[in-house]
């Protein structure tokens, strides 16, 4: 556990909600008929910045205590004291912020009408929001492991590097073309 101890009752809080809520996006993955194809594309077209990004982000927030130190300054300025709900509320914030970060490096817009957006990119943002939000995530580069089995399932077709970058496209279709050759 290092030199930090785990907060057993924030833990527990933060395990329950990302089951809950994984259960809800299973469920929604289920009913719209979601495949592990339509998945391994989802992952395989986030940027490669966004999973590096995530993933340093991920760590910094765990291995931080990042949660608890945003809650207890926002509570500062409003004279609050922090609380476990309230941490847990802010990390929830920033799962759901990252969903729509997700959503936009996926399909290149953000809206709020989810039948513009697909299910399995819907379905994959969800995820990696729970990664986001989940306890102890940041020990391990879990997001980069699905990511590259992903692009490597789909011959890394849709590899990029950036979002909506024409120029690194050709990159991506060379790489694509090498995977092909192999």
């Amino acid at each position: 556990m290092g030199t930090r101890g785990i907060k057993w009752g924030q833990w527990g809080l933060k395990t329950a909600l990302a089951s809950g809520l994984l259960g809800l996006l299973l469920s929604y993955a289920a009913s719209k008929n979601v495949t592990i194809a339509q998945t391994n594309v989802a992952f395989a077209s986030i940027p490669a910045a966004f999973v590096v990004l995530i993933e340093l982000f991920d760590k910094f927030a765990d291995k931080n205590d990042f949660y608890n130190k945003l809650y207890a300054g926002a509570g500062n300025v409003l004279g609050n004291r922090k609380s476990r709900a309230g941490a847990v509320l802010i990390s929830l914030l920033f799962a759901g912020l990252g969903m729509f970060v997700i959503i936009w490096a996926l399909t290149g817009t953000i809206t709020m009408n989810l039948g513009t957006i697909g299910p399995a990119n819907f379905f994959v943002a969800g995820l990696i929001a729970l990664y986001i939000f989940a306890p102890e995530t940041g020990d391990d580069e879990l997001l980069l492991w699905a990511w590259l089995g992903a692009s490597i399932a789909t011959k890394f077709q849709y590899f990029s590097i950036l979002p909506g970058s024409s120029i690194l496209h050709g990159l991506s279709f060379a790489i694509h073309v090498l995977m092909y050759l192999l």
